[in-house]
C-alpha cells in the first residue's frame, strides 16, 4: 500500500521518541531494546565502535531502514507502523550522509532547490531564494554556480546541511558528517554543526568527534554492540561514568 496519508503532528511532546527498537539482518542482531526521547531544541550525540549499530539507528529514523520490531514517535506520531508519504517524513527529518549524497553533475544552487520543488512543490524562485539564505547561512553564497565536482569535501558536506535545512525540517540526523573529509576539513564542517545547535535546531549525531560531543551535546549516548551500554550529559559521559567499556572508548581507562 502507498504511503499518502498527510503528517500531522502533535508538537507538545518529545520531537523524536524511540520505543524498544529492534534491528536484525537475517540472524544478526544489531540493535537490541533502543529506547530514548530527544526534547525539541536538545542535540543528541551518539558514540560508539564501529559495528555498534549506531548509523542503522539513525537509517530507522529517517525511514531509510525498518526496524524489527518497536515505535518511533516523530512529533506524537507513530512513522514506523502509521501510512505516510515517506519523502514527507524525511523532509521533517532531514539526514545528513557521511558521503555527502550530492548530484556531481549539477551545481551548488541545483541541489539546495531540487528537492524544495520535487517534495515541498515551492516555485523555482521561491527555492532559490531559501537555498541562497541557507548557502549563506554555511559559508557557501559565493560557490553557488560551482559543480559539486569542483568543490572540496569540506564545501560539499556544508553544501549537503543547507540542503537539509532548505527543506525546512524540524530535527536534522548526520550520519558521521566528518568521517570522509581531510583532517583540516572537519573543522569548517564541525563549526557550522555548533552554530546549529546554538540556534537551537533539533539534533541527532553520530560521530567519532570527541570535542563536538563535549562542546555541542546536551545528551550522549554510548551505543555498543547494539546496546545503549551508558548515556548522560557530557559532564557525565566524560568526567563520571564509571562504565569500563565507554572509558575504553574515550580513551580514560585508568588501568
Amino acid at each position: 500500500m502507498k504511503d499518502t496519508n498527510t503528517f500531522k503532528p502533535d508538537y507538545s511532546g518529545p520531537v523524536i521518541s524511540v520505543k524498544n527498537i529492534a534491528k536484525t539482518f537475517g540472524t544478526t542482531e544489531v540493535l537490541k531494546d533502543i529506547s530514548f526521547d530527544v526534547k525539541r531544541g536538545e542535540c543528541l550525540v551518539i558514540l560508539g565502535p564501529s559495528g555498534s549499530g549506531k548509523s542503522t539507528m539513525l537509517r530507522c529514523l529517517n525511514k531509510l531502514e525498518t526496524p524489527t520490531s518497536g515505535q518511533i514517535f516523530f512529533d506524537g506520531v507513530d512513522i514506523i507502523n502509521g501510512k505516510f508519504n515517506t519523502n514527507e517524513i524525511r523532509a521533517k527529518l532531514g539526514m545528513v550522509f557521511q558521503s555527502f549524497n550530492l548530484f556531481n553533475n549539477k551545481d551548488v544552487l541545483a541541489n539546495c532547490t531540487l528537492a524544495q520543488r520535487k517534495v515541498l512543490h515551492r516555485t523555482k524562485e521561491e527555492a532559490e531564494d531559501i537555498a541562497l539564505a541557507n548557502l549563506e547561512r554555511v559559508g557557501m553564497s559565493d560557490r553557488i554556480h560551482f559543480r559539486i565536482s569542483e568543490i572540496s569535501g569540506g564545501q560539499k558536506q556544508r553544501v549537503a546541511i543547507a540542503r537539509a535545512l532548505c527543506m525546512s525540517p524540524q530535527a536534522l540526523l548526520f550520519d558521521e558528517p566528518t568521517s570522509a573529509l581531510d583532517p583540516e576539513m572537519v573543522g569548517e564542517v564541525l563549526n557550522v554543526m555548533k552554530e546549529l545547535a546554538n540556534e537551537g535546531m533539533t539534533m541527532i549525531v553520530v560521530t567519532h568527534e570527541m570535542s563536538f560531543a563535549k562542546e555541542a551535546a546536551d545528551q550522549i549516548i554510548f551505543l555498543d554492540k547494539g546496546y545503549i551500554v551508558d548515556q548522560g550529559t557530557p559532564d557525565y559521559i566524560f568526567n563520571q561514568s564509571t562504565n569500563e567499556r565507554l572509558r575504553s572508548f574515550i580513551g580514560t581507562d585508568k588501568k
